[in-house]
């Protein structure tokens, strides 16, 4: 009887110190839940993200929309924070930062992108792992289009 006891003991040991394990290693992670593009005029903005990209429209108003890829939103504002410095005119947005789309078709979504005047940053180029191409959007925020190989 006291070596079931003594199981039953460790058997739930060893359940506590997993669910303490499991609650510790899902807090420590943030998730991101959004990006937020300053952006010169949210209707051209729209049209890039929504009708080229497909990015699904959660809500709009006036000078703000909220648009989501998957599981992160992508949210556009005419506005500009009153604490962040105002870029110079010659300084492109997003310097440094390359966010990615994984799209189904790399070279058909750049030839969408050249056709309805995007800049196109970085042609299509075929890697071991997939191919990768760069676009900018209107307000120049350079995008990577991606696909993996199947």
């Amino acid at each position: 009887m006291k070596q079931h006891l003594g199981r039953g003991l460790r058997l739930a040991m060893c359940v506590a110190g997993l669910l303490i394990a499991l609650v510790a290693s899902a807090q420590e992670l943030p998730k991101i839940d959004h990006i937020l593009l300053e952006v010169g005029d949210l209707k051209k903005s729209i049209a890039f993200y929504h009708d080229l990209l497909g990015l699904e429209i959660k809500s709009q108003s006036k000078d703000f929309a909220m648009l989501q890829s998957g599981n992160v939103g992508v949210f556009l504002s005419t506005g500009h924070w009153d604490w962040d410095d105002k870029r110079s005119a010659n300084t492109r947005p997003g310097l440094g930062m390359y966010p990615h789309f994984a799209v189904i078709d790399v070279a058909a979504t750049i030839e969408r992108a050249r056709e309805a005047g995007y800049r196109i940053a970085k042609e299509p180029r075929k890697y071991d792992w997939g191919t990768e191409a760069f676009v900018a959007d209107p307000d120049g925020y350079v995008w990577a289009l991606v696909n993996s190989r199947k």
